[in-house]
């Protein structure tokens, strides 16, 4: 009977798995403090809590100036958005192809290419931070696969000159890049020329003759403006991309891609022999010829980290001889948009090495220029009187003088016996006569200062 009731009794051996009895209330209560804490330890906060879909989810809601903000947030927003920006692509193929111009599209107002920029702009800056942690090295692979997205080769790309698809990712480029130090800026050109062929392109410009290559002259011409130099901040920066550009070749062929970069271009041909032939016939045309290429020249002389005054003076004088030598006024239009301080020493290296006819007919041009853009002559008897002075013997000044006069009287026999109305240069002669007009006043005047001012 004991037995029995025992076994009876014993109701745990037949009901193991009953549960205890709990109260709705605080199994509740149980279950928010946990998701509570959760969230409070989650990286995100609530967010945390979402799938990942659901988050790219929300993500594709916001735009690029906020997703750009979120990534200095904290770093796990960082690798979230850098997540994103990887398998969602936030380049829409179709504003890539909106990029370039076909034949059938026209060329883009100003305020449309300024939102083209504006928006890469943002994308730069959204890739800035969202890789910021990465190697350089892993940065520019990302670089190089923008670039290779947005190469005209690589579309139906019909008139690079007007195609904005170079210039949205120099802009880009450059907002990725900026702060960067000069090291890994140099690795980014020698990873973008490398991934581009772009050296190879360059030196085969510079090897064949003149617009033998008209084609790749150009497509250089267009890449190195827009993607390296044209989204330049300041001076410097534009001075150390040019050294990028140019220092790994020789002299002579420096001073030809600087005509390439900046030299005149009409319809997409360079006009290499432009100035060995003809030369401008108003002030407008003169700096539209020259300014650039004098711009150029006092951004490298000003770089002094890298280029010697010595350099710049090498450069101008194979510039002013490539292909041919250029006609002397071009020269003196040059030297005159260089600036005095870059006139004054590459005349005063002339007069060194003994240059006197040189010097005496880029000194006639002088004036030829100032009185075609109605400047003074004041600035002509400043360079003569430092041409002067650079020259030891009283004999070699003299001999320069008598040069100048002559060089005078030979410029304008020649232009009475050569002078063809046809050709549009009626006006050569008036300007010619005028020049040797004013500078004889000028030096009358110095002759006899103290008679004069008694």
């Amino acid at each position: 009977m004991k037995r029995l009731r025992s076994s009876v009794m014993d109701i745990k051996a037949f009901l193991q798995c009953k549960k205890l009895r709990r109260s709705h209330r605080l199994e509740a209560k149980e279950n928010s403090g946990t998701q509570t804490e959760k969230m409070k330890l989650g990286s995100l906060g609530h967010f945390s809590v979402l799938p990942l879909e659901l988050k790219f989810f929300i993500l594709r809601y916001l735009t690029v100036e906020d997703l750009s903000i979120l990534t200095i947030t904290s770093k796990a927003m960082r690798n979230l958005i850098e997540g994103y920006r990887v398998l969602m692509p936030l380049i829409p193929s179709d504003l890539m192809k909106r990029l370039h111009i076909t034949k059938t599209s026209q060329a883009f107002p100003h305020d449309k290419q300024k939102a083209f920029l504006d928006t890469f702009y943002r994308l730069g800056l959204l890739t800035k931070r969202s890789t910021c942690l990465y190697a350089t090295r892993d940065r520019l692979k990302f670089v190089n696969e923008i670039l290779t997205k947005m190469m005209c080769n690589n579309s139906d790309c019909d008139n690079l000159t007007q195609c904005m698809s170079l210039a949205c990712f120099g802009k880009f480029l450059h907002t990725v890049i900026a702060g960067w130090d000069d090291s890994e800026c140099q690795r980014t050109y020698d990873a973008i020329a490398h991934h581009t062929c772009l050296l190879k392109n360059v030196k085969l410009v510079i090897n064949s003759k003149p617009g033998t290559h008209v084609q790749t002259e150009h497509e250089v011409r267009t890449f190195l403006r827009r993607v390296i130099l044209d989204h330049c901040q300041s001076i410097v920066d534009r001075a150390f991309w040019l050294g990028r550009i140019l220092k790994p070749w020789p002299m002579v062929h420096q001073a030809r891609i600087l005509f390439l970069l900046y030299g005149p271009e009409i319809n997409g041909e360079i006009q290499w022999y432009e100035f060995c032939v003809s030369t401008p016939v108003n002030p407008e045309q003169s700096a539209k010829h020259f300014g650039e290429l004098a711009n150029a020249v006092q951004i490298l002389h000003g770089y002094r980290r890298e280029w010697t005054e010595d350099d710049i003076i090498s450069i101008l004088d194979e510039l002013t001889n490539s292909p041919e030598e250029w006609m002397a006024e071009n020269v003196a239009h040059l030297f005159i948009l260089c600036g005095d301080v870059i006139t004054s020493k590459m005349l005063i290296s002339k007069a060194i090495n003994g240059r006197t006819v040189e010097l005496s007919t880029i000194t006639t041009s002088f004036c030829v220029v100032c009185v075609k853009n109605s400047f003074s002559l004041s600035y002509v008897l400043g360079m003569i009187h430092n041409i002067i002075g650079a020259m030891d013997k009283p004999k070699d000044r003299l001999h320069y003088l008598n040069s100048l006069m002559d060089m005078f009287r030979e410029l304008i026999l020649d232009l009475h016996e050569f002078s063809d109305q046809e050709d549009g240069r009626e006006n050569d002669m008036y300007y010619m006569v005028t020049a040797l007009s004013e500078f004889t006043k000028k030096i009358v005047v110095l002759a006899f200062k103290n008679m004069l001012t008694s």
